[in-house]
């Protein structure tokens, strides 16, 4: 039985994987589609010709049949739905063109040098970042499977991170109906699928899972439930090239909007908030995203005047009770002046993010259509790799000027934001148990610990020193992002979500809309 099995597979030996092709060859044949070309002419047909794809060389298909072939092709180039504009939160300007990131790093500085800009980054952090407090938070729908004796080290710390992100959105109210949570970077979707595990039995929500890459074992079943689960989208696309407002889902929900990430590396936070304040119709028109304030000698005020959060803890022993002051805010309804400000910029993006129209007819959303979507209620990120930033995309170019901080300095605060795991690196927590986002990190970052090493700063800080000034680097890098925010009329804050020991990126994003201000 087992040599009538083998002899059924195709002849196909495959060198580096050292068996033989797996897949089924036709009837009477030896070698399968994919590895037709080489089968002898008695088997493939006289004067039939096998040939490679011009679309994908890495299969094949009979000459005569190209034509045919070419129209049904996985690889052909189908038309991009109407939601992706190249570019569209990059960040660059109208006309620019994308550059490859300046390789700026504090290795080139001398001690000197060194010691005075750390100065400047203290001095930077204590006039400008408040405490943070630990908010770590569960949900008694995740009670089960963090009790569960089969968790091995790693997918315990996992699901503590889940379950408090999901206790954050809880705490905000948002786990009801009605809400469309939509998450940024989510691989299989796996915090979506929690967060539809928490939702009250009857809840009618819907669901948007957005990445780049296809990505295996996906939770997208388990989201659906079959016709009972909420209402289910994935959207591979990448976060710069998003208009959210054109997604056709998105026009017709009129509920509130929670955007949700766990561990959004670098740039792709900044492309998320972009996403998320300029292509959503949430921005304000009274204070634009794009202030930039130019009097250094103002930069004390200007880092004072925006509040992290009206309501935000001083103690960094804060409870959980003082996150955010009640559920989350009633949206704000746009008046006719702030559409007619964003329809003119909508005019200006779409004339040059997109040229063609190449979606079908039934799938293209109108303009106007995109005018009446709903807005962002809350924003609650989990931070990673601050060393992957970049100036182009990053939103708080406005805060950096404000405190005296150019865009060389980025780019050496973006370096020296890897000091903050440096013991991970040394290889003080690296186990079987460590979270994989810090795996990916960190072995990016011992590269650059083994030049510190050798470097002349080796000698003027301690580990532990070190490790607090990448802190406070990473810190003023997530400033820049709440004052983003809070140009566009949202209360925010950074928090604690999860214990070190769980995570040694730690930190989170809570940002909800403020509420209206009435006028008697």
């Amino acid at each position: 039985m087992a040599d009538q099995q083998h002899q059924e597979r195709c002849a196909f030996f495959l060198k580096r994987k050292q068996r033989f092709c797996k897949l089924i060859p036709g009837p009477g044949k030896k070698f399968c589609g994919e590895h037709a070309n080489f089968a002898p002419e008695d088997e493939t047909g006289a004067g039939r010709k096998r040939v490679n794809c011009p679309l994908d060389p890495n299969h094949t298909c009979y000459e005569d049949q190209l034509k045919k072939h070419l129209k049904k092709c996985n690889s052909r180039q189908k038309p991009s739905p109407l939601y992706i504009q190249r570019g569209v939160n990059s960040g660059l300007s109208c006309g620019q063109c994308k550059e490859e990131d300046a390789k700026i790093s504090h290795h080139s500085m001398s001690t000197e040098e060194l010691m005075s800009f750390v100065e400047r980054v203290r001095t930077a952090y204590k006039g400008s970042v408040l405490d943070i407090p630990e908010a770590v938070l569960s949900h008694q729908g995740m009670k089960a499977m963090l009790e569960d004796p089969d968790n091995g080290a790693s997918a315990l710390k996992h699901l503590k991170q889940q379950a408090s992100l999901i206790g954050h959105l809880d705490h905000l109210d948002l786990l009801k109906s009605d809400v469309c949570f939509i998450e940024f970077g989510a691989g299989r979707g796996r915090l979506s699928h929690y967060v539809q595990m928490c939702l009250p039995e009857q809840a009618a929500s819907h669901f948007i899972v957005i990445d780049r890459a296809n990505t295996k074992h996906k939770f997208d079943k388990n989201i659906r439930r079959g016709e009972k689960g909420p209402d289910f989208e994935r959207l591979k696309v990448d976060i710069e090239d998003l208009n959210l407002g054109l997604v056709p889902s998105m026009a017709e929900h009129k509920g509130p909007v929670a955007a949700i990430s766990k561990h959004l590396c670098g740039a792709a936070t900044d492309l998320t908030l972009r996403c998320l304040i300029e292509t959503l119709h949430c921005k304000s028109s009274r204070n634009s995203s794009k202030e930039v304030f130019t009097s250094s000698s103002t930069s004390e005020t200007a880092s004072r005047q925006h509040p992290v959060s009206d309501n935000i803890a001083q103690e960094s022993n804060t409870t959980e009770k003082q996150l955010v002051d009640g559920p989350a805010s009633p949206i704000i309804r746009d008046t006719e002046e702030n559409r007619d400000d964003l329809e003119d910029g909508r005019q200006k993006e779409v004339s040059t993010a997109r040229t063609d129209n190449s979606s079908p007819p039934s799938k293209r959303l109108k303009e106007e259509d995109a005018q009446k979507t709903s807005q962002v209620e809350c924003i609650l990120i989990a931070l990673c790799c601050h060393h992957r930033c970049t100036w182009t995309s990053y939103v708080g170019k406005g805060f950096f000027t404000s405190i005296g901080f150019t865009e060389e300095d980025f780019h050496l605060l973006r370096s020296m934001s890897s000091w903050a795991t440096c013991g991970f690196a040394r290889g003080q927590t690296k186990n079987a148990g460590g979270n994989e986002e810090e795996v990916k990190e960190n072995s990016e970052e011992e590269g650059e610990e083994e030049k510190y090493e050798q470097s002349k700063a080796a000698a003027i800080w301690t580990v532990e020193e070190r490790e607090e000034i990448g802190r406070q680097c990473k810190r003023l890098l997530d400033q820049g992002r709440l004052w983003y925010l809070q140009q566009c009329d949202f209360n925010t804050q950074l928090v604690h979500y999860v214990e070190p020991d769980v995570s040694l990126e730690n930190i989170a994003i809570v940002a909800t809309r403020k509420k209206p201000t009435t006028t008697t």
